[in-house]
């Protein structure tokens, strides 16, 4: 079904971008500046450090993503939430400590540090995390907020963890999507909540996620996205299960581009399976204890 679909080249993950990897140590120069993942390719960076300045456009390049981030902040805090209540915890949440990896321009830092928790925002494009604090600025109230420039695998190396690790439309945008999520369990503290949300690998993402958006609409810039880098939800929780952690909630987020809104949807409708899971989706996986 997919032998039309051409493998995508290798890339570092930063949301929304594709930075090939380069078979020779590229260093970094003064301009555009990338967290050590292997050798990046500065040409790539460069094409899209040209786009950091639209983050926060809500008519933008990245528009479905501010469509996207109110039903996927609600799905977090929800499951944040049945979290607190399977542990008879009712703490609140500024004893949280959240990280979110991939963290682009700051939309989903900003609103996860306004539901109270202390938040951590990273992205491997340094033009993000600049963008990214000139507009936390903005909202003198975000004292929880901060952000790095660096990669969920250097916070491993220095053993960082946080009790809640989110990362956006990220992971079809990695290399190794098995060794990315080994990193998002590791960064999690044992009986912590892990959420992602990706694209499935069907027809109607196909549609929906490429071809409206960057090749009938023209909202999205073309490549930004390769449909073989897309991750079924099944396979999604395999790797989550193969790195010591249980997969608790799959919602669908059912994203119209035409008429730009997004709802969260159940996975399954009755008897039909994954019927609400058949574009993008939000993932909830809890680190075992």
């Amino acid at each position: 079904m997919y032998r039309w679909l051409q493998k995508g080249s290798r890339v570092c993950y930063a949301r929304g971008l594709r930075v090939p990897y380069s078979t020779a140590n590229s260093g970094h120069s003064a301009i555009h500046k990338v967290a050590k993942c292997n050798s990046v390719s500065e040409s790539e960076v460069s094409k899209f450090a040209q786009l950091s300045d639209s983050w926060w456009d809500p008519h933008g390049p990245f528009k479905y993503l501010h469509t996207m981030n109110v039903p996927r902040i609600q799905f977090i805090r929800s499951r944040i939430l049945d979290l607190q209540r399977s542990l008879q915890s009712q703490g609140e949440l500024s004893n949280l400590r959240a990280i979110d990896v991939g963290c682009g321009g700051g939309l989903a830092s900003e609103s996860l540090a306004r539901l109270g928790m202390r938040v951590v925002g990273v992205d491997a494009a340094h033009e993000n995390i600049s963008m990214a604090r000139v507009h936390q600025l903005r909202d003198p109230m975000l004292t929880n907020l901060e952000y790095k420039h660096t990669t969920a695998e250097q916070l491993v190396a220095q053993h960082e963890q946080f009790d809640i690790v989110v990362s956006l439309e990220v992971i079809e945008h990695v290399t190794h999507a098995f060794e990315f999520i080994k990193s998002l369990v590791r960064l999690t503290r044992p009986g912590g909540l892990i959420v992602v949300s990706t694209m499935n690998r069907t027809l109607v993402s196909w549609l929906v996620d490429v071809i409206v958006p960057e090749y009938v609409m023209g909202s999205v810039p073309r490549g930004t996205h390769d449909v073989a880098k897309f991750v079924p939800p099944e396979k999604l929780s395999e790797m989550f299960g193969a790195c010591g952690a249980e997969t608790v909630d799959v919602q669908g987020l059912v994203l119209d581009p035409l008429r730009n809104v997004c709802t969260l949807v159940p996975r399954d409708f009755g008897l039909l399976r994954n019927v609400g899971v058949q574009a993008n989706y939000i993932l909830a996986a809890r680190k075992k204890a």
